[in-house]
């Protein structure tokens, strides 16, 4: 028990001087901007984040190994330690309360994109660049930079794959590591200079390649995309929110030019073809709602991929759409995006594996009992263990989904609001048919829950919640009963 302990310790140790290194990434932009007095929010828990890891580090050197029993822990009780570390510079420059804070670095990290902060223009550039820098290292994991501190161990990649990630497309974990930060950072600077080229500030365009790869969704305007107006910048947007929805196996394929794995990947053909269905459904409904075709297409095409995809930004009021496409965006909110992805959401994998599922049982009707119908996608026969684990999964998400539900419409008096609330926080989309700023203290505590839960996909929070914490304390208690019995 206390090898667990001091494996979790070692953990979280890492995650402090983690979060010790990203605080001072934001002094850059507030020098440039000449925001002088932002500087000590971010230097100071900096600081104290460092010397703390390392001085806990001596106590507690980070392992080669960790044991499962420490993994369940560290990974979801890791994700709520830097949403309240990072919540520090949001409290100390513009004044939020500490559960406002809270919400907004959850949000951040999680790639969720709610925000509680009403107007954009009015707050440091720092802080902006804070929060998209959040959403970019949330997209990937922030347990996958502790692999820059770990040097891509197994102890590594057994956090990781906790976080709902197993994209081990090489052999070496190191290797696999480096690639995937490699094609973060690509398509982040390809997306970055596109923005710039359609006539964004190099501000803009630096955050918002990072929140758009990340799919987070978070502006640097509080009219998000709509105080753009561009058709080129949208456009942009559109690509490389699909692209950030997309596994980063394909763009390991890409490297590798082996394009006909993209072109038969079956999860990738399903997440093109939901978007091209949805924004066919999508299009006439706005147009016959009064919206000129022009902007029915680039705003429908838009907005559907920004939900599909969780990135959630908008370039119009989605509370003004029809009812139709309303429903419609809530169904993609729980579909999202693909496995192995910056993207939110139940994953398009997991849906096509539920409709081939569905597909067999109304199939084998027909079939005489000693039939066996395994199911096949793209080639792969699925084992049956993971079907099912894939039957769990969606049962939890949705139950969990509706108890959080019925918590919200205690206090909130819309259902449908309350229900898109609940769908965008667990499937980590952002926007919400309800105003943010009606939220009491119950309600945020619970979309934080929601958003956490959403991001560390159900099984490490609920391994964490029914065996992680009351092992921990029944262990604890019966080796300090040990210990008193002996003296």
């Amino acid at each position: 028990m206390i090898r667990v302990i001091d494996e979790v310790a070692s953990g979280l140790v890492g995650l402090l001087i983690v979060m010790g290194v990203l605080l001072f990434i934001p002094i850059l932009p507030a020098l440039l901007y000449f925001e002088y007095y932002t500087i000590l929010a971010f230097a100071v828990p900096g600081l104290v984040m460092l010397f703390l890891g390392m001085f806990l580090n001596k106590k507690f050197p980070l392992k080669e190994r960790y044991s499962m029993e420490a993994t369940v822990v560290i990974a979801p009780v890791g994700w709520l330690l830097v949403s309240a570390i990072g919540s520090i510079p949001f409290i100390f420059t513009i004044g939020m309360w500490p559960l406002d804070a809270l919400f907004e670095t959850m949000s951040g990290f999680t790639t969720t994109g709610m925000t509680l902060i009403n107007n954009l223009e009015a707050i440091p550039r720092s802080i902006l660049f804070w929060r998209s820098l959040t959403q970019w290292v949330g997209g990937v994991g922030i347990i996958l930079l502790f692999t820059i501190i770990l040097r891509g161990s197994m102890a590594t990649w057994r956090l990781y794959s906790l976080e709902g990630r197993e994209e081990k497309f090489t052999p070496s974990i190191k290797s696999t590591i480096r690639d995937m930060w490699l094609i973060y950072f690509l398509l982040t600077a390809i997306c970055a200079v596109s923005l710039y080229l359609c006539g964004l500030s190099p501000f803009d365009s630096i955050n918002h390649a990072m929140t758009t790869l990340s799919t987070g969704g978070f502006s640097t305007r509080t009219d998000s995309i709509m105080a753009f107006g561009n058709s080129w910048v949208k456009g942009v947007l559109c690509i490389f929110m699909t692209l950030g929805a997309t596994s980063f196996t394909l763009f390991y394929n890409l490297l590798r030019l082996d394009f006909r794995k993209i072109v038969n990947d079956a999860e990738f053909r399903t997440l093109i073809a939901i978007i091209l269905f949805s924004a066919l459904l999508a299009v006439p409904a706005l147009f016959f709602a009064g919206t000129n075709i022009g902007s029915s297409i680039l705003d429908g095409l838009f907005n559907v991929i920004s939900i599909v995809t969780t990135t959630g930004y908008s370039t119009m009021n989605l509370n003004l759409w029809p009812t139709v496409t309303k429903v419609l965006l809530l169904i993609l909110m729980i579909i999202g995006g693909s496995a192995g992805s910056t993207g939110g959401g139940m994953k398009v994998w997991r849906a096509t594996v539920l409709y081939r599922i569905a597909k067999r049982e109304v199939e084998k009707m027909t079939l005489p009992s000693s039939a066996v119908r395994p199911i096949k996608i793209g080639g792969k026969v699925l084992d049956e263990e993971y079907v099912m684990k894939v039957g769990s999964f969606f049962f939890i998400y949705i139950f969990a989904a509706l108890i959080q539900f019925l918590l919200l419409t205690i206090f909130i008096p819309d259902p449908f609001g309350a229900l898109s609330l609940v769908l965008s926080a667990q499937g980590n989309v952002g926007p919400a048919f309800y105003p943010l700023n009606d939220l009491n203290n119950f309600v945020k505590i619970i979309l934080v829950f929601g958003m956490w839960f959403g991001r560390l996909e159900l099984f490490p929070v609920l391994a964490l919640l029914s065996k992680g914490i009351p092992k921990t304390v029944k262990e604890l208690y019966e080796s300090r009963k040990k210990s008193s019995d002996v003296s």
